[in-house]
């Protein structure tokens, strides 16, 4: 498919910004640094309501927003770790967070409302269930939860689960009234795209269906440093990323990359979610301390998948799991769904389940018909059979509509589009 034209619209003017250091700031918007890290490590690191990566992680923050904010640091099985800041660092500097958590064996409970009811909701990659739903008896401390619903915007956040008590996120989700798209490319390409905490891909690749407004973006590449920015998705066109990726130079950390067969398989680093696995596509696990880590894979009718891997400075590791059916597999079956471009919504049985890619842990064996719907291109309809224990891969290419929506020309400025771009630093 011609990744150029998009809803309709036809590139007349490329518009590309390349991240090379922290000088670089597209805009010239003057920007700091939070570099946080923890004890213990691994954990996940969430400010002002943005999941920005787990610890040791650099936070760029521009000085024009907000000078407060607010920083979450927390980890399955310890209590949360906040703290507000009402000054940030000033322009090119880097203030540094070490977040020491404080550890809890108990047990709790998670309730899962969302405002429209209705909507799929789950919790670390699993556990997918029609909310309201009730989480019970589960690690206290940080849990990752989504919430999908059909033209909604997708939902994050990391809630803390108190130990020995009961806590509630009601998820209130907001119209995807103004929506835009993103094409994302890297050198090298492979590179792991995550929009604000979502896993959405990997490098190039196109992104439809995003809320209009500031995204933030991080691109994994094992061997490579992050790459972290904002960009700002106009409404009803689309935003470009070209991001060339610098490889890490004198690494403190290792890398892991992640595989697993058959893939959907919810990976755990040291029992914190970090994605699913993704058909000819491993999860890139960057930034890694130094030491043993505990990587765990999980997926609905195959017994857990664990291993310790030792991670040195500078060396990447290769984790290709090959998951075990268990002794008495339920009567379903997981699905894994992908499209090109991604970011579409995806109906099972005319009810909405979540975004491509998507990994859908539990479904129950039988006929089903799947629809696959985005903005500005033909819907993929097809109807499949799923067995019990059984794991089925559905890739979509969507065919852009005969009729283009009319939004006129994509204009790039400045002022249009906006974009910053930081590169991590180690």
């Amino acid at each position: 498919m011609n990744k150029s034209v998009l809803i309709g619209i036809t590139f007349i003017m490329a518009f590309s910004l390349v991240a090379s250091g922290a000088s670089q700031q597209g805009t010239g918007e003057a920007v700091g640094y939070f570099s946080v890290a923890s004890v213990p490590g691994e954990a996940q690191v969430v400010m002002d309501s943005i999941y920005r990566g787990n610890t040791p992680v650099v936070v760029p923050v521009p000085l024009a927003g907000t000078p407060s904010h607010t920083l979450t640091v927390s980890k399955p099985g310890y209590l949360p770790w906040v703290r507000t800041y009402e000054t940030g660092p000033g322009a090119g500097q880097t203030f540094a967070v070490n977040a020491v958590l404080e550890p809890s064996a108990e047990r709790g409970t998670l309730i899962v409302t969302t405002s429209p009811a209705g909507a799929l909701v789950t919790i670390d990659g699993t556990g997918g269930q029609q909310a309201p739903w009730t989480y019970r008896d589960i690690p206290s401390g940080s849990h990752v939860v989504r919430a999908f619903l059909s033209g909604f915007q997708p939902y994050l956040t990391i809630v803390n689960v108190p130990p020995g008590g009961t806590i509630t996120v009601d998820a209130s989700l907001l119209p995807l009234s103004r929506i835009g798209a993103l094409q994302v490319k890297s050198n090298p390409g492979g590179a792991d795209i995550y929009i604000d905490g979502f896993y959405s891909g990997s490098t190039a690749t196109t992104v439809g269906n995003l809320a209009a407004g500031e995204h933030f973006v991080t691109l994994r590449l094992a061997g490579y440093q992050d790459w972290l920015g904002t960009v700002d998705i106009p409404e009803n066109s689309v935003a470009f990323i070209d991001a060339r990726l610098e490889v890490a130079s004198a690494p403190t950390t290792g890398d892991i990359l992640v595989s697993s067969n058959p893939p959907g398989a919810a990976v755990f680093n040291d029992e914190v979610y970090v994605g699913n696995t993704m058909p000819d596509d491993a999860l890139d696990l960057t930034g890694l301390l130094p030491g043993f880590h505990t990587i765990r894979l999980e997926l609905q009718n195959y017994q857990d998948f664990t291993v310790q891997v030792e991670v040195e400075s500078g060396q990447i590791r290769i984790v290709d799991a090959d998951m075990v059916l268990a002794t008495n597999p339920s009567q379903s079956g997981s699905l894994l769904v992908n499209s090109d471009p991604q970011g579409a919504n995806v109906f099972l049985d005319n009810a909405c389940i979540g975004i491509t890619p998507l990994s859908v842990p539990s479904v129950t064996a039988g006929n089903h018909t799947l629809l696959i719907r985005l903005a500005g291109y033909n819907d993929y309809s097809t109807t499949f059979t799923i067995a019990p224990g059984e794991a089925v891969q559905i890739q979509a290419a969507l065919g852009p509509a005969a009729t283009p929506i009319n939004i006129g020309i994509l204009t790039l400025s400045a002022a249009a589009v906006a974009m910053i771009f930081f590169l991590r630093k180690k």
